[in-house]
């Protein structure tokens, strides 16, 4: 130890060499001068508080206009720093007072005012303005439980502006726009075509899971809030075709031939991405495809944006230049190509802001004059919002404009002069010339990989938010395919142009040929993404940062492009600290959170709203996590996208025990996608689920397999630990004594175990399973005092000797069967007097009596509560969670973009007797002889999803 002088003086040495260095990287020079970016941040604010309120239209146009009479006073008093305050004042005002308008504000007589989510009839009248175009075909995978697909029943959509709707045998006026889908086949319709419409209207749904896309505010973005659903084309009555000269008709012709020309001329394989990548179409773009790009961080290739209106302009004005074509009219062609071209891609916002950029650029070099990008930028920005304010919150959008600023920026750094050394100009000038253009080359290499890992390190923030997806495998991904991409655009580019020459002997083999060359470069980026998909660790599904976190992150970037200085903003090391900082700061909140206000030891449950199927999470006191099934019926993709926003939302990046309770696949079928994006610890399963014959069994072992993931067999009487403070119990099924033993197993060959032959009937010996219903594993979860029920789809006579079993109470019951006729609602609710009854389905024709025989089944402490995971007459909620501790069990349902309480239908006090956890006692082998009075008056109907065989 020294002196404490010593220790002082070290000290404050180091404080001054702190305030030195800090000194040395604040700003002392004045900001540039970029009005244009200060206009478009104050229109991007007002628009957002005109989007997040939405009543105050009246508030924002006066606040406009008294900003406004502000201006002009301060500016004719001289005060022109508060003039320039008031300006923008006015600016954000309008903004919000017309975002407001474009967001919230129809007409009296909108057709979506008359509909509901449930179709009805409808018979309309109006303008097509969008042209029909080919909706995707979904998978159809039997293996999954979809519904093949038929070829001459595929959809299509286009988007109609009404003028008329009939209504009780009379037509009267009606407005807004609607979004028909036509099943069958693809309409002529052409933009401009008078159509009378006979089919089935409804309104977009809201979503029913948190964090779930919300269909419903998109329409109302797009000012399109209402659906028309045709049958088919028989049912579209043309009133009057359009002008054959029309300048529209003229482009979606040319926009349908361009498609065919490169189906033509392409190999099947690579034309729909040829579309995809030259004129916008994705329609026919399968969807592997479209995941392999997306999680390789290429997925922008497949939107035509800046790249595209760029390399168009820049090879346009190339070959106009060598043709000797005047400057000025080479300019004017650029500008009229980049316009026909953004037309022809149906316009989307990232072409029209690349457009508006060209189009300025191309302005400025008219003028001789050269303008800064940013404000360029930022002149686009504003352009964009005055013609359809709610752009903003868009992704597409703000990713588009956010990676472009980060473009400009770094080409602004490396592109600085270097020091003008006469020794380093005479040592350059004395390499081969070869030498200089390969230096020249890989100069323009590096920058390249330098842009691209700056645009991947500032929005890799709001992509993993959005899609929960970080794929840093696209950092050397982008800059070895951006020349394919090129040659495939360029080659692509003639193979259209070539198809228009005179004659078919001079066209078909220029074309052929283009295209060939096309097919080629389209191969190698396909080959390149598919294996960068496959690198280990090339990308990783993740929860995300929370919204401050990455609201810091860019208040954090601008403030350091305003304060810091110019010079240091260029060095590498300055932005990795910045970055460092920001990550450390999130790490220590979360840490300092967790330490000031640690988590409620509670259990729980959470049942997503899955439609007719099944997906419920379970978190114990100390985080880890169950999951009791997930699937749907007939759709496999809705139910991936159901159950993972619901897990991303409870933040589970692991799911320690899946539990798939049978072999039918509306309760597995998203099961796949779990194990592609999730850690899974173990599976659960019953012997039954092994013995199954169906394709879906088949590949989820195979995919467990593969992903060396253990597989677990239980039965009645088996018990595991989710952690020390909660624990499950297998009720049902009964073992049989072919089952094996119930230990942790490794499954080395799925596919042989699933179709070894053995029969899931069991016919002849009593207690056996006679169908995969009634193989369904039921668990009891025990914590603090509490207990849920899990109950499957069981039904029949192993649901009817379950409940003469004596399962014991429970506080939470999960209705079996998504509390059909066939679950028995009176009696094994008497038998487990839950407090709560959940129904995960959207309820049957007999929901109504099922709903009261659940409620009213008790015999002591009242009623229970009845909760659907879905819309109906009385509810409008979605997912159902419910937060088990020892001293109350508190439910709340997702309706209305939020979680809102849902309270005791008897008061919010359950019986004592439901409070305690009961044993469990083993599953009876005996028949039961307990039958119901309520079936008895009610015809019994199974719904359950039939099995898939090869």
């Amino acid at each position: 130890m020294g002196e404490p002088s010593t220790w002082l003086h070290l000290l404050h040495a180091t404080a001054r060499q702190t305030r030195a260095a800090i000194a040395g990287m604040i700003r002392r020079e004045p900001l540039p001068e970029r009005p244009l970016v200060v206009v478009a941040a104050a229109v991007a604010v007002g628009s957002l508080c005109g989007l997040v309120i939405e009543s105050w239209v009246a508030v924002w146009w006066s606040a406009s206009a008294i900003a406004i009479a502000a201006w002009i006073m301060f500016f004719r008093m001289g005060w022109h720093g508060w003039s320039a305050v008031a300006l923008l004042a006015a600016a954000a005002g309008g903004a919000a007072g017309w975002c407001t308008v474009r967001s919230s504000l129809f007409a009296a007589d909108d057709l979506a005012w008359s509909l509901s989510e449930s179709p009805r009839p409808v018979a309309v009248e109006g303008t097509v303005i969008d042209p029909p175009r080919r909706l995707p075909a979904p998978a159809g995978d039997p293996g999954r439980g979809d519904t093949p697909p038929e070829p001459h029943r595929a959809s299509s959509e286009c988007v109609v502006a009404l003028s008329a709707a009939r209504w009780d045998a009379a037509w009267r006026p009606a407005s807004g726009r609607a979004a028909m889908i036509v099943d069958g086949g693809l309409p002529d319709l052409a933009v401009g075509t008078r159509v009378r419409v006979f089919g089935r209207g409804l309104r977009p749904s809201a979503p029913l899971n948190p964090d779930e896309f919300d269909f419903r505010r998109r329409a109302r973005m797009l000012r399109c809030l209402s659906i028309v659903r045709v049958h088919s084309a028989a049912c579209i009555d043309v009133l009057a075709r359009p002008l054959a000269w029309s300048p529209l008709v003229w482009i979606e012709r040319l926009r349908s031939d361009g498609v065919q020309v490169l189906r033509r001329h392409l190999s099947p394989e690579q034309a729909p991405l040829a579309a995809a990548l030259l004129l916008g179409s994705r329609e026919s773009l399968p969807r592997e495809e479209s995941v392999e790009f997306l999680v390789t961080g290429t997925i922008h290739i497949l939107s035509i944006s800046g790249l595209h209106v760029g390399f168009l302009a820049l090879a346009m004005f190339a070959i106009l230049r060598l043709l000797a074509v005047p400057r000025g009219w080479a300019l004017v062609a650029v500008v009229g190509c980049t316009g026909l071209y953004m037309t022809l891609v149906r316009a989307e916002t990232p072409v029209v802001r690349a457009t508006l950029l060209v189009w300025l650029a191309c302005l400025g070099a008219a003028l001789g004059r050269r303008s800064s990008a940013i404000n360029a930028l930022a002149l686009a920005a504003v352009l964009v919002l005055l013609w359809h304010p709610p752009e903003l919150v868009r992704i597409g959008t703000q990713l588009s404009f956010l990676s472009t600023a980060v473009l400009v920026g770094v080409s602004a750094a490396l592109s600085r002069p270097e020091a003008d050394d006469p020794i380093e100009r005479l040592v350059e000038r004395s390499r081969p010339a070869w030498e200089r253009r390969l230096r020249r080359i890989g100069r323009q290499a590096r920058d390249g990989v330098i842009a691209g890992a700056a645009v991947w390190v500032v929005t890799a923030p709001v992509v993993a938010t959005q899609f929960h997806l970080v794929s840093p495998v696209g950092l050397v991904l982008n800059p070895l395919i951006a020349p394919l991409v090129a040659l495939a655009m360029a080659w692509g580019g003639l193979c259209l142009v070539a198809s228009l020459l005179p004659g078919p002997l001079l066209s078909s083999p220029v074309a052929a040929a283009c295209g060939w060359v096309c097919d080629g470069s389209l191969r190698g980026i396909a080959w390149m993404v598919e294996a960068a998909a496959a690198v280990p660790g090339g990308h990783a599904w993740v929860v995300g940062p929370p919204a401050w976190w990455v609201a810091g992150w860019y208040g954090l970037l601008v403030t350091t492009l305003l304060v810091v200085r110019r010079e240091r903003l260029c060095k590498l090391g300055t932005w990795a600290t910045v970055g460092l900082t920001w990550v450390g700061v999130g790490l220590a909140v979360l840490t300092v959170r967790h330490l000031a206000c640690p988590p409620e030891a509670a259990v729980r449950v959470v049942a997503a709203a899955m439609g007719h199927g099944c997906g419920i999470v379970v978190r114990s006191p100390t985080g880890r996590c169950l999951v009791y099934d997930a699937g749907r019926l007939g759709a496999a993709s809705a139910a991936r996208r159901a159950m993972t926003t619901v897990l991303w939302h409870e933040r589970v990046e692991r799911i320690d025990t899946l539990v798939i309770s049978h072999a039918d696949t509306d309760h597995f079928n998203a099961v796949p996608e779990l194990i592609d994006r999730f850690t899974i610890g173990e599976i659960v399963v019953a012997p039954p689920f092994l013995r199954s014959d169906s394709l879906a069994v088949t590949d989820v072992l195979r995919r467990a397999r593969r992903a060396g993931i253990t597989v677990r067999t239980v039965t009645a009487g088996d018990s595991f630990a989710i952690d020390p403070l909660c624990r499950v119990r297998v009720l049902h099924p009964p073992r049989d004594d072919g089952d094996g033993p119930h230990d942790v197993h490794d499954l080395h060959d799925p596919a042989g175990v699933a179709s070894s032959g053995r029969s899931r009937t069991g016919a002849g010996r009593p207690g056996r399973v006679t169908a995969d219903n009634e193989a369904s594993l039921v668990l009891a979860v025990e914590a603090a005092g509490r207990r849920v029920l899990l109950t499957g789809d069981l039904e029949g006579d192993a649901l009817r000797r379950f409940v003469a079993s004596g399962p014991g109470g429970c506080d939470v019951l999960v209705a079996p069967h998504h509390g059909s006729r066939t679950s028995l609602p009176p009696d094994i609710a008497r038998v487990t007097a839950a407090d709560w009854v959940l129904v995960s389905g959207l309820g049957t024709a007999g929901w109504a009596e099922v709903r009261e025989a659940y409620a009213t089944a008790r015999t002591v402490g009242g009623r229970s509560t009845v909760i659907k995971t879905g819309p109906d007459e009385v509810s409008t909620g979605g997912a159902v969670a419910f937060t088990l501790t020892a001293a109350a069990v508190r439910a709340t349902q997702f309706a209305g973009g939020r979680w809102r309480p849902v309270p005791r239908e008897d008061g919010g006090a359950g019986h004592a007797a439901a409070s305690a956890i009961r044993p469990a006692g083993r599953v009876s082998s005996q028949p039961a002889t307990i039958s119901s009075i309520w079936l008895a008056t009610k015809p019994a109907c199974s719904i359950s999803t039939p099995l898939v065989n090869p």
